[in-house]
């Protein structure tokens, strides 16, 4: 099993945070990639000193963060005019051109509600533009992987394997599974085949709303969402993204021990 973390989960600057990971054992981390330390504005000259110091510290960047904090054709709850669509397709792919630079085989996204009916205008440009992004991604052998909004695994698994391209794939979390009433295992089997990213994240609570907890310590069933990547194929990373608490390198160091007792 290879674990990985968000490296916003240490809540330091990037090189602290990439030293500081390595040091308690763990092999991989996602960056941000749209704001902060790490962007399409890195220099070539950057982008090598980044790369270099990250394989100095023993660390593989398993994941570029791209959510630009829209869904995907959608702003504010209405429907992004064409032009606002073309300038996050380019974006997307200058993200995945840092991706090919940083040698990092996945970039993550929101690409939001997808249009259950086929058809029409917006279910068009939603497909043809994931078309082109995800051929894109191909040519790099890179993967672009969205994170699941408000589409189910089902309806998500069904629209991307109607897509013309293997360059699309998903970021799974479980704990947003179980935030929405769904099962984060029968989600995984939904997915078979089509999770490129993994997250280790869990939540407690219930109708009255739900907080962020170590793993082991809510509501998601990890042995039972560990086995079933395991075996639909899921072969990356076990990414620990820790959003809540104060514990940073404490709460980080926890939840890779518990991961640990479940070696697959």
């Amino acid at each position: 099993m290879k674990l990985g973390v968000t490296l916003a989960s240490l809540r330091l600057n990037v090189r602290e945070a990439i030293a500081l990971a390595s040091t308690i054992g763990l092999k991989g981390f996602e960056v941000e990639a749209t704001r902060g330390e790490v962007t399409c504005e890195l220099s070539r000259t950057g982008r090598r000193d980044f790369l270099h110091y990250s394989k100095s510290c023993r660390m593989e960047i398993c994941a570029l963060s791209g959510c630009f904090g829209q869904d995907f054709g959608r702003e504010g709850g209405r429907a992004t005019p064409d032009r606002g669509l073309e300038q996050f397709f380019e974006e997307t792919k200058r993200l995945i051109d840092l991706a090919v630079d940083l040698r990092a085989p996945v970039v993550t996204t929101m690409v939001g509600r997808i249009p259950l009916v086929a058809g029409g205008r917006e279910w068009d440009r939603i497909r043809e533009g994931l078309n082109g992004l995800g051929r894109y991604a191909e040519n790099f052998e890179r993967t672009l992987a969205t994170h699941i909004g408000e589409t189910g695994p089902g309806e998500l698994s069904k629209f991307i394997t109607g897509l013309r391209t293997e360059g699309i794939r998903v970021a799974y979390d479980p704990s947003v599974m179980v935030t929405r009433g769904l099962d984060p295992v029968k989600g995984v089997r939904d997915l078979k085949g089509l999770i490129a990213h993994a997250y280790a994240r869990d939540v407690t609570g219930g109708a009255g709303g739900f907080s962020e907890t170590l793993p082991g310590e809510g509501a998601v069933p990890f042995k039972e969402y560990l086995i079933a990547l395991y075996e639909t194929g899921y072969t990356g990373y076990h990414v620990i993204k820790r959003e809540a608490g104060g514990g940073r390198i404490e709460d980080v160091s926890r939840a890779k021990e518990f991961l640990e007792r479940f070696i697959i």
